[in-house]
């Protein structure tokens, strides 16, 4: 889980389920920088915006995504199905931003606890990658120049960061209301997929022609919606498969699968083997 390098400094790295939840809103008591290695999620912050009204604001973040979400904003995580998700997390307080203020200036400061949101460019992921893997690596106390270390890391990928703002297409923005929506829908996905969910009934359930879900669907989560749904229920069979003794049966149907044959075609077509020799080899 998280270990702390000092009270100012905790980091932490790992991959995520794919179509991972977070249950609730919640905060931290430091600032947090969220790097997306690989896979895309969506993000949900809340906001008061300048006439004093509580909003929630929407990002879509892919590979090479890169948010500093101040401390004690209220924010929740959502990871999208179709892939493993890596990503790295670096939690710091107020007093690492002081050499950023005496360097840079204290407008510059003020950006990085202001919802800096950016889309690092592709060539460059690694980059960022490897800053974290460093940061990883020298977390474990190697020797007594392990916190310097560190600190160089995290100020080379802020600096990075903030250079990388000066080129607005680097910037990501929020997602307008309509595909708040589509948000909803993919919710509704997760929650329901044991059940006979189809294009038709969602459509209908959420107030929209099939083809203008189809074509927004597609257009946010980068997959047609039943494809979607496929991977949503292979994923739930697999981690039945990993974490329980049911027959492969009672997973097909517990899944939303017609039939068992139906679930090890399609379980063979994700995984490259079938359910029974994927229980085997986990």
């Amino acid at each position: 889980m998280f270990q702390p390098i000092t009270d100012n400094f905790v980091t932490d790295y790992r991959s995520v389920p794919i179509s991972y939840k977070m249950k609730h809103f919640h905060e931290h008591q430091y600032n947090e920088l969220l790097f997306i290695i690989n896979g895309n999620c969506s993000l949900q912050m809340k906001t008061v915006n300048p006439s004093g009204q509580e909003e929630t604001l929407l990002y879509k973040l892919t590979s090479g995504s890169a948010v500093i979400i101040p401390a004690q904003t209220p924010h929740m995580t959502i990871y999208l199905s179709g892939s493993q998700h890596t990503r790295g997390v670096i939690y710091f307080n107020n007093e690492e931003l002081k050499w950023f203020e005496n360097e840079l200036g204290t407008e510059a400061a003020k950006r990085l606890v202001s919802n800096l949101i950016l889309q690092i460019p592709e060539k460059k992921i690694s980059y960022m990658k490897e800053l974290i893997e460093k940061i990883g690596y020298e977390r474990k106390g190697v020797d007594n120049m392990s916190l310097a270390f560190i600190r160089t890391y995290f100020h080379s990928m802020i600096l990075f960061m903030l250079r990388c703002y000066t080129y607005k297409e680097n910037v990501i923005s929020k997602i307008n209301i309509a595909n708040r929506q589509i948000q909803d829908i993919i919710e509704y996905i997760i929650k329901n997929y044991s059940e006979d969910i189809t294009l038709a009934g969602t459509s209908e359930f959420f107030h929209m022609s099939q083809s203008s879900l189809s074509r927004k669907f597609k257009m946010f989560t980068g997959k047609r919606f039943k494809e979607y749904l496929i991977d949503i229920r292979t994923e739930a069979a697999a981690d039945a498969l990993r974490n329980t003794s049911q027959s492969i049966t009672e997973i097909a149907s517990s899944c939303g699968f017609s039939d068992s044959n139906t679930f090890g075609d399609t379980f063979k077509r994700i995984y490259n083997m079938s359910p029974t020799e994927y229980r085997r080899c986990h």
